[in-house]
């Protein structure tokens, strides 16, 4: 499952690149959808670190907190990946009319999956 999304969100912020080379947390203005842009697997601690700074930018927009929520689950940080879904859960049911549907199935999908660990971890 985290294969496909990441192929899918990659082949998002490949089909966005913006052309930037060496694009970092410190630019004054990041695209609310780059937080992948360019993602290497072997530098997850740099892709995060770059999130942060567009998750910051764009406080109400879940598109951020849905790429650093996978980013998350990538490095194993399960509860910081289901923080994340719970508040770009909770920005995407303000936005009923414009919300993008496919954002929020996959939103959807995530809560499930995380609702489903915690009941797991319950009982064992």
């Amino acid at each position: 499952m985290i294969s496909g999304l990441l192929m899918t969100t990659q082949a998002c912020a490949d089909g966005g690149d913006s052309g930037r080379p060496g694009t970092t947390a410190n630019d004054a203005e990041l695209a609310a959808s780059s937080c992948l842009e360019g993602l290497d697997l072997q530098r997850l601690d740099e892709a995060l670190t770059h999130c942060n700074a567009v998750v910051a930018g764009h406080p109400d927009n879940p598109v951020p907190l849905t790429d650093r929520s996978l980013l998350h689950t990538l490095m194993g940080r399960d509860n910081e990946a289901c923080a994340d879904v719970s508040q770009a859960s909770a920005l995407i049911k303000r936005q009923t009319k414009t919300a993008d549907p496919l954002l929020r199935h996959e939103l959807d999908v995530r809560q499930q999956s995380c609702k489903q660990r915690a009941t797991m971890a319950g009982n064992g």
